[in-house]
């Protein structure tokens, strides 16, 4: 699934632009990936796109800091957590953005659950939300989808 999302991101500057769920799948195809990988990423981002970034708001107006649940600790190791404080305390996430990596990264596997898988989760919640990124963080975040892959 990460391979596609990556791939995505990379062939389109605007997310809009693949509205057509089934033209998308046969380029997804046709550029080699299989069914089942396209349908899981296709309904990720579908998730992404229906989640309202006015339900996490409230985030961007809190004054504290944000304390994870014990679920969520146990599922989201440290350094991912770290990840998430990083881009925040830098500027390259919102708070209700925050939470929105959260909540997308909770939508996945416990075993795809890593730094570099939550570096493209970061990613696309900024790309589906046209957020622009500060340059050195940006990059950053691109070792995701330019560095090492990062699920097969």
């Amino acid at each position: 699934m990460f391979d596609v999302l990556a791939y995505l991101f990379e062939q389109y500057r605007d997310p809009e632009s693949f509205d057509d769920r089934n033209l998308l799948t046969h380029q997804l195809e046709a550029a080699g990936f299989d069914d089942e990988e396209i349908q899981d990423a296709l309904d990720w981002i579908e998730s992404l796109c229906t989640i309202s970034r006015d339900s996490f708001s409230v985030a961007d107006d809190a004054g504290g800091m944000r304390i994870y649940s014990e679920s969520e600790q146990k599922r989201l190791s440290v350094e991912v957590r770290g990840l998430l404080q990083f881009l925040e305390d830098h500027g390259a996430l919102s708070g209700g953005q925050r939470e929105m990596v959260i909540d997308r990264l909770l939508a996945l596997t416990d075993d795809e659950i890593t730094v570099p898988s939550a570096k493209l989760v970061a990613l696309m919640v900024l790309w589906m939300q046209k957020a622009e990124l500060p340059i050195l963080l940006g990059e950053e975040l691109l070792d995701a989808v330019h560095g090492e892959p990062t699920m097969q």
